[in-house]
C-alpha cells in the first residue's frame, strides 16, 4: 500500500472549515479513499456521509470478505489517504465503529480536526516506442493471459489502453498479482491503484485512458522501471537529434 507520508507542519490545515471544505471534495467527487493501519493491510473506500454538526464522517467499505476492516478497527490506527487531482490529502480516523450499511459495511469515525495537503511529484513520464511492450498482463482470475498496452509511463505509475467494454481495474481498488513486461526480458510483479478512466482523443474504436499509481514497488523493481525510463528517453533525445 502507499506509505502515509511525514508531514512537516507547514502541510498541515487545521481550519475546521478549511478541513469540511476538502472532505466535502472528496465526497462530492466520489474520489476513493484508501485506508491503511499498523496491520500492513490497506482497504479502498468512499465518503458516504458527513455531518458536521455532530461530527461525524461515515466510509462506504463495501464488499470485505478478507474482514480487513474489522482488523483496522481492531488495531486503532487508521490513516486515509485520498487524490484530488493533484494535490494528496492524508488524515487519521479516530473513534472508529462498523456499522452495516445497505450496500455493504460502513466505517464511521469523528470528523478529524486536521489533515495534511500534498502537491503530488510529477514523474517524468515516456511514451514507448514499441507497438507491443511494454504491457500489463492480468492475473488468470480476471482473464487469464489478458494483457493491456501502456500508453506512458514512469517511475510512479502509468497509462494503460482499455477497450470501452473491458474494466478489470476498478478505479480505487488495489490490484494486486499483475505482470510488468518492459521488454521480451525484463517482467516485473506489480500492484496498481486506479485512479480515473477518460477517453483517448482521436481514438476510433472507443479506448479508454486509464491512469494508474504504483503500489509497494520493491527497490529491485524500482531500478528496473527507472533504468527503462532512463533509457527510453535517451532513445528518444536521439531520434530527435537524427531529425
Amino acid at each position: 500500500m502507499p506509505a502515509p507520508e511525514v508531514a512537516p507542519e507547514e502541510f498541515r490545515v487545521t481550519a475546521p472549515a478549511e478541513v469540511a471544505a476538502y472532505l466535502q471534495q472528496l465526497q462530492r467527487g466520489n474520489a476513493a479513499v484508501l485506508l491503511s493501519g499498523p496491520p500492513g493491510q490497506s482497504l479502498p473506500s468512499r465518503i458516504c456521509a458527513f455531518d458536521t454538526e455532530a461530527g461525524v464522517l461515515g466510509l462506504e467499505i463495501g464488499a470485505d470478505p478478507e474482514g480487513i476492516s474489522q482488523a483496522l478497527v481492531a488495531g486503532g490506527e487508521i490513516t486515509a489517504v485520498a487524490y484530488l487531482g493533484t494535490i494528496k490529502l492524508q488524515f487519521e480516523l479516530d473513534d472508529t465503529v462498523l456499522v452495516s450499511g445497505e450496500q455493504g459495511a460502513v466505517l464511521r469515525s469523528s470528523l478529524p480536526e486536521r489533515l495534511y495537503r500534498f502537491q503530488r511529484r510529477q514523474s517524468f513520464r515516456v511514451q514507448p516506442a514499441g507497438s507491443v511492450y511494454p504491457r500489463v498482463v492480468l492475473p488468470g482470475a480476471v482473464e487469464p493471459g489478458r494483457a493491456l498496452r501502456v500508453l506512458d509511463i514512469s517511475i510512479g505509475g502509468l497509462a494503460l489502453a482499455l477497450p470501452a467494454d473491458f474494466s478489470p481495474l476498478p478505479p480505487g481498488q488495489v490490484a494486486a498479482g499483475l505482470v510488468l513486461e518492459l521488454d521480451r526480458i525484463t517482467a516485473l510483479r506489480v500492484a496498481l491503484l486506479p485512479h480515473h478512466a477518460s477517453p483517448i482523443a482521436g481514438d476510433a474504436q472507443g479506448m479508454l485512458q486509464l491512469g494508474c499509481s504504483f503500489v509497494d514497488l520493491d527497490p529491485a523493481a524500482s531500478r528496473s522501471l527507472q533504468v527503462y525510463v532512463d533509457q527510453t528517453q535517451k532513445r528518444r533525445r536521439l531520434l530527435k537529434l537524427d531529425t
